[in-house]
């Protein structure tokens, strides 16, 4: 599994101490061969966001987060408490605004129940649906002080009570006179899916009736967002009870889905009576992924925890068949269970198991891969680049590969310390930015970066990356170097003042995309160790967004340059490269207009929605959500027309 454990000492010691961390990336998804340990029933593992009945109170999330995010986030959320240093990786500064402001309240909640192994992060089973959302309401207040705050609330009072009302309900005293009904921000399914990076984007540039707010300053529009967040916390003095376990079941699922145990019919099942009490039975098996014959002789360590401390340890060698039997394993409430092993430089490792009441047996499954050096086992299905022009003097360029390895052998280098992959900057490219989300270990190369192994799996991986290139009279002549087999290519840039030059692109015409102009070209059949060759000229006559100073700090650059790929280049460049149509706002991530709504229109879109789902161009989560968002609106269509 990707990035599953790289020092064991780190993960054993953190097992407890970790809570949400964010990728800039969209998808993050569990590793390979991913089965989770028995699901307690108060506290169901969904398929996708469980929302609380009452809403989240950053007050009762302030002493879980206290608890159990802390020790690696820091009590600031900076990524800088007391266990972080114990890590190989950075911890998210979840306090950090530029950080913040990407990430969408489901998102996190997301990784707190699934939790993310390859950066040593568990699921927090312990905690219940309410209580996620209220530790994730008191994250988000690390990264907005009370002065913003303060600041949003007579923002919306004087520009936008008006019509979502006081309390952002969208029952303003002219809502009435409008066609469609305002949003209602304290809706948790709406502002669940919205990071503030959205919000911000809808008011600059309008969104439906709603008309554009750029004329307030930066600063005031991104204090207007963390408004709109707090919105849908509890109020101040309200009845801040504890809920329990009231939940509410996902828009479009009969009941939350909750994980079977784990069960493989190959491993034999002891007698559900302890050796000794309070210890328990593990069956462990290896499996092998590709059908390989497993490597002979090896050798597992299966490790027990309680909280920060190690309880229990024991190296074993497995039976011919790749299985073993292990007794008298301490196994109280809630200790965590898992095992590993070595093998070709690779190190391959189970999920993470928690003990439940009355537990005597628990079966462990590890996945073995081969290991390949052949780097044709990934392919890109697309390669998105794209252009910003905010500082005088230079050109900051922004690259997204997506990926996948569908092959059954993990791809590594010689050296399993290299890099599997290489991503290598264009001659004097400096300012390197980069984010591979939470699937793998990066590090810096003399002309770049790597990530090292790339694990199979059915889901797809991103890599984002930025550089800046000198811009001097306007024109800059590049070679992008392509880090493995690419499908497609989609080249964007502001439109109206900026040209594009390369016999490796084809001019696909402008495309409007919130407001702005486009200039999009395409490519294809791009291979690793290839140039991509551009020439760029020119100005946007009207920059794409500009900063209160003329240009943008490197926080805010890269929050809006992802956030124009997360919303603009996957959500419609890439539906109109693969539909070659002229209308994406079917697969827009905001809300269409309800006059809008025909039921020919809906139909074309669940339409296109499945087939870009079943084409692999978008994770099954988003798939499930947007399609029972378009048949619950067809429904309506359709029951107003009869």
């Amino acid at each position: 599994m990707p990035k599953f454990i790289t020092r064991l000492l780190p993960l054993l010691i953190l097992l407890i101490g970790l809570s949400a961390c964010v990728s800039l990336a969209e998808d993050i998804t569990p590793p390979p061969g991913y089965q989770a340990p028995t699901a307690q029933q108060s506290t169901p593992t969904a398929a996708s966001p469980v929302y609380p009945v009452l809403p989240p109170d950053p007050a009762r999330g302030a002493p879980l987060f206290a608890e159990k995010c802390a020790p690696c986030h820091g009590d600031a959320g900076l990524g800088d408490g007391p266990d972080a240093a114990m890590l190989s990786n950075p911890v998210a500064p979840l306090g950090d605004p530029a950080l913040a402001r990407l990430a969408a309240p489901d998102d996190w909640y997301m990784m707190v129940t699934k939790g993310n192994m390859q950066n040593f992060m568990p699921p927090f089973a312990s905690l219940s649906v309410p209580e996620r959302w209220d530790v994730i309401a008191y994250a988000y207040t690390l990264s907005t002080p009370p002065d913003e705050i303060a600041l949003g609330q007579a923002l919306f009072n004087e520009n936008c009570a008006i019509c979502h009302g006081e309390r952002g309900r969208g029952d303003g005293p002219e809502a009435g006179a409008l066609t469609a009904s305002p949003i209602n921000f304290t809706d948790q399914e709406f502002m669940g899916a919205r990071s503030a990076a959205d919000l911000f984007d809808s008011i600059t540039n309008g969104l439906g009736e709603m008309h554009s707010f750029a004329g307030l300053a930066e600063a005031d529009r991104w204090a207007l967002t963390a408004y709109l967040r707090t919105l849908t916390f509890a109020e101040t003095g309200a009845d801040t009870a504890p809920e329990g376990d009231l939940t509410e079941t996902p828009v479009g699922e009969a009941t939350p889905e909750v994980t079977p145990p784990t069960e493989d019919a190959t491993v034999e099942t002891p007698p559900e009576t302890p050796a000794q009490p309070g210890t328990g039975t593990v069956n462990l098996q290896v499996q092998s992924a590709s059908g390989a014959v497993l490597p002979s002789d090896l050798e597992v360590t299966l490790y027990g925890y309680e909280g920060m401390t190690q309880v229990y340890s024991n190296t074993f060698t497995l039976a011919e068949d790749g299985t073993a039997s292990v007794t008298d394993v301490p196994m109280p409430v809630d200790q965590y269970i898992f095992a590993t092993f070595e093998y070709g430089g690779i190190l391959y490792g189970s999920d993470i198991a928690v003990v439940e009441p009355d537990m005597v047996s628990l079966d462990i499954v590890i996945s073995y891969y081969e290991k390949t050096t052949d780097s044709s086992v990934v392919k890109a299905d697309r390669l998105h680049v794209f252009y910003d022009f905010a500082t005088e003097g230079k050109v900051q360029v922004y690259v997204l590969y997506i990926f996948s390895n569908a092959s059954s052998q993990v791809l590594t280098a010689e050296n399993p310390q290299d890099a599997a992959i290489a991503f290598t900057l264009p001659a004097g490219a400096t300012n390197l930015q980069r984010d591979t989300g939470m699937d793998f270990q990066d590090f810096d190369l003399p002309n770049g970066f790597g990530i090292q192994a790339v694990y199979p799996s059915p889901d797809s991986y991103q890599v984002m990356y930025s550089f800046d290139l000198p811009y001097e009279k306007n024109k800059v002549d590049f070679d992008l170097p392509i880090a493995m087999d690419t499908t497609a290519a989609i080249v964007m840039a502001p439109a109206n003042g900026v040209k594009i030059k390369s016999d490796q692109l084809v001019d696909a015409g402008m495309q409007d995309i919130e407001g702005i102009s486009y200039s999009i070209y395409n490519g294809s059949s791009l291979k690793t160790g290839d140039l991509l060759t551009m020439a760029i000229s020119g100005q946007p006559k009207a920059s794409t967004v500009t900063g209160e100073g003329g240009g943008l700090d490197t926080s805010t650059s890269l929050v809006i340059g992802l956030v124009f790929f997360g919303v603009a280049l996957i959500g419609a460049g890439l539906y109109l490269w693969r539909r070659n149509r002229t209308d994406d706002d079917e697969l827009d991530d905001e809300e269409d207009t309800p006059e809008a709504d025909t039921p020919e229109d809906l139909m074309d879109a669940i339409i296109a929605l499945d087939d870009l789902y079943q084409s692999g161009d978008i994770p099954a989560d988003a798939y499930e959500k947007r399609r029972a968002e378009l048949k619950e609106r067809l429904q309506k269509v359709m029951g107003a027309g009869g």
